[in-house]
């Protein structure tokens, strides 16, 4: 979920698309509502159930970001264990950003994105092929000296939702295969993993729903993974969408996941809920993910994706659902 995205078909409307508006985005955009593995060992700083946030990229990099994040840890009664940052292959390791979600105690899920924000979905450059047959080193060797260089635990998140299609490493998309995409994950890994040992590794596909395909085929292997991330969003009653449950979005990709491997946790890498038509039905639905999560053994954690945007994904979208977030979470994080 980098800052932008390439345009996609009206059934299939994606977060991306607006993020690049959010560079100047104020705190308001997430609080202002109504509202009551052998390498590395980030998850030696994790209780046994968190929670984390995805906010605004303004509110990260601004001179204010601890404390509004100590703000949204107001919002929801407990501070979270994880603060997610996007990244693309050509930027630079945010080093202010990171040191911001480590001194509040938090650890960074950093997403690297194998692309040009700015360039669309078709992007030949940084097909999963390309960066299998090694034309892409370069940079990694640079993001494994930068965040080795860093030292704190990162949980670092490669080439998300590629069983969707709206990203140049989509399988599907420009001739992309599975075997490719494999490829390309376990090349990222071998250079990031031998230098930098303060990094795990979160494997993140899209939930089966709506404009995605299985992603079993994917998986590039339990030596290569550390976090099984799985993103999913009820996108509510809108043309191409309709109203999905927590359990109906979710139960049956985790237990997809609960399949691959047995010994790996599960990360719900993005998560977010759209208003629904009737007044108190994103309460309920925020209760029901709860249940779904807690339902799972191998589910140790969540990331909310705390923006209004397209849809108004926040938790504290309204006092119904600021009180239905909290209550679920400190039952979560108190299991």
């Amino acid at each position: 979920m980098h800052p932008t995205s390439p345009a996609r078909p009206s059934r299939f409307l994606t977060r991306r698309n607006f993020l690049l508006a959010s560079v100047g985005t104020a705190t308001s955009t997430y609080f202002a509502a109504c509202s009551s593995a052998d390498h590395g060992s980030p998850s030696n700083s994790l209780p046994q159930h968190y929670w984390g946030c995805f906010l605004p990229g303004s509110v990260l990099s601004s001179a204010g970001s601890a404390k509004a994040i100590d703000q949204l840890a107001q919002l929801a009664g407990t501070k979270p264990n994880i603060v997610h940052v996007f990244v693309s292959m050509n930027d630079q390791l945010p080093v202010a950003t990171l040191d911001v979600v480590q001194r509040v105690a938090a650890t960074p899920l950093l997403t690297l994105e194998p692309w040009n924000p700015y360039a669309g979905q078709t992007q030949s450059e940084f097909a999963p092929r390309r960066v299998a047959a090694g034309q892409h080193d370069a940079a990694l060797h640079r993001w494994a000296g930068q965040l080795s260089s860093w030292k704190h635990p990162v949980l670092l998140r490669f080439a998300q939702e590629m069983n969707g299609s709206w990203y140049p490493w989509s399988v599907g998309v420009s001739g992309n295969s599975a075997a490719e995409y494999r490829a390309a994950w376990q090349r990222m890994y071998a250079i990031i993993s031998s230098a930098a040992s303060n990094v795990s590794f979160v494997w993140a596909p899209n939930a089966i729903t709506e404009g995605t395909t299985d992603f079993t085929n994917c998986f590039p292997g339990h030596e290569f993974v550390d976090y099984l991330g799985l993103d999913g969003y009820n996108w509510g009653t809108i043309p191409g969408h309709q109203w999905q449950s927590a359990d109906k979005l979710f139960s049956h990709s985790v237990a997809a996941l609960d399949r691959l491997t047995p010994n790996l946790p599960i990360l719900v890498t993005e998560v977010g809920c759209a208003e629904g038509n009737q007044p108190g039905l994103k309460a309920q639905w925020i209760r029901e993910f709860f249940t779904v999560i807690e339902t799972s053994e191998r589910v140790s954690g969540f990331v909310w994706f705390q923006m209004d945007k397209e849809r108004d994904w926040r938790f504290n979208s309204s006092s119904a659902s600021t009180a239905a977030f909290r209550e679920s979470l400190s039952q979560w994080t108190h299991r």
